[in-house]
């Protein structure tokens, strides 16, 4: 017997996601926090545009209300046409970051190679790279600290949930430099974006963190990377003040 291939495998389990939410035997709206540990979350097993998350997840409702209307309404080919999509936006994801990692990497081996025009400017540049990459480490420490404690359902504001105002909370707590970090929110009527999150000064620029990243498993913790075209950074407002009183 042949074994299911990954295409079909995601769509039963998309289709799965679905039918459970039709039947009232999963009682969450699909991308809530609720579902980022559910075996059924296809965000868990590729990468891809939400924008064709959010079509994949359509055609699998509609799959599983033929499902239960008549048990032998399949879409096999628009299935196929739905995954290549997925698929062919996840390898020019993967082309995309090796690219930009080439185009690093060469940079550093130039920058190596290239006498410099004083040793001030070399020491200045040298800083600069060293005080990025402390500034990527601290973020990441914060990030796994996090991740514990979700798991472990620390709530710091003792509402009954676990969600992204303990995350933003949590890494703002755990973030070393407090003049260098804030708490955000970011509200798009637009695209139904209500959210906590984190903002890092990183090379003297002020660049916005998922503190869920880690907990998620998501392989960048940028909000730009994670949420796309769903998150307007024209839209963040500083909300620090607001939390500082569920610090530890």
């Amino acid at each position: 017997m042949n074994s299911p291939s990954f295409s079909s495998t995601l769509y039963d389990c998309a289709t799965e996601c679905a039918l459970r939410r039709q039947k009232g035997r999963c009682k969450n709206v699909f991308g809530s926090m609720a579902c980022l540990n559910c075996n059924l979350n296809i965000h868990r097993y590729i990468d891809a545009d939400p924008r064709h998350i959010e079509l994949f997840m359509l055609q699998a409702e509609t799959r599983s209300s033929a499902i239960r209307s008549s048990g032998n309404l399949h879409r096999l080919v628009f299935m196929i046409v739905i995954l290549f999509c997925l698929y062919s936006s996840y390898r020019s994801y993967q082309a995309e970051q090796s690219r930009i990692q080439r185009r690093s990497e060469q940079s550093i081996v130039t920058a190596q190679a290239t006498p410099q025009s004083t040793p001030r400017t070399a020491v200045q540049a040298s800083s600069q790279a060293a005080s990025s990459s402390n500034t990527i480490q601290m973020i990441e420490t914060a990030l796994r600290r996090v991740a514990d404690d979700i798991r472990n359902n620390v709530d710091v504001n003792r509402d009954g949930l676990v969600n992204c105002i303990d995350a933003a909370v949590l890494f703002y707590q755990y973030y070393p430099n407090k003049n260098q970090v804030t708490i955000s929110v970011n509200r798009n009527r637009a695209t139904g974006m209500h959210h906590l999150f984190n903002v890092v000064l990183v090379n003297g620029v002020w660049r916005a963190v998922e503190p869920q990243a880690f907990f998620a498993g998501k392989s960048s913790f940028w909000m730009r990377d994670i949420w796309g075209s769903e998150y307007d950074s024209n839209l963040n407002r500083v909300v620090t003040e607001d939390y500082l009183r569920f610090v530890r």
